[in-house]
């Protein structure tokens, strides 16, 4: 499972943990899963990260929980880090499509409106967003 952002100079700390948590992720229990998340969500607490490096562990604790079928915090922490990232020109990523369906999953359509409408915006510097219109 790879953050969902490009980062464009990762710091060697962020870099570590995403390995860490990778290598924790690939077990195949829930409990472990779980584990994983944990791990990754204590990390990004106790460490100086920048703020990109901030919402791309947000985000890719989203697909941790998204994973694991727990589509309530999936959406929490893709709100999360998409919202800390919020001014960062990411490239579109075709998985932007499960978390807009993760956010009706959770029965949050304000989130799905609201994100669905920001990542269309960002057709003007990436016109691969425009796959979403049909999201």
């Amino acid at each position: 499972m790879k953050s969902n952002y490009n980062l464009k100079d990762p710091s060697k700390k962020y870099i570590d943990v995403v390995k860490q948590a990778n290598s924790l992720y690939g077990l195949f229990s829930r409990k472990k899963k779980l584990r994983a998340v944990e791990f990754f969500k204590s990390k990004l607490n106790d460490e100086d990260f920048e703020v990109e490096e901030l919402a791309s562990g947000f985000i890719f604790i989203g697909y941790l929980y998204q994973e694991i079928k727990d589509y309530e915090s999936a959406a929490f922490y893709f709100n999360k880090g998409y919202s800390l990232g919020k001014d960062v020109q990411f490239p579109y990523n075709s998985r932007l499509k499960k978390v807009l369906k993760t956010f009706l999953k959770a029965s949050r359509k304000d989130l799905y409106d609201y994100w669905r409408s920001d990542f269309l915006k960002r057709s003007h510097y990436d016109k691969k967003f425009n796959k979403l219109m049909d999201a």
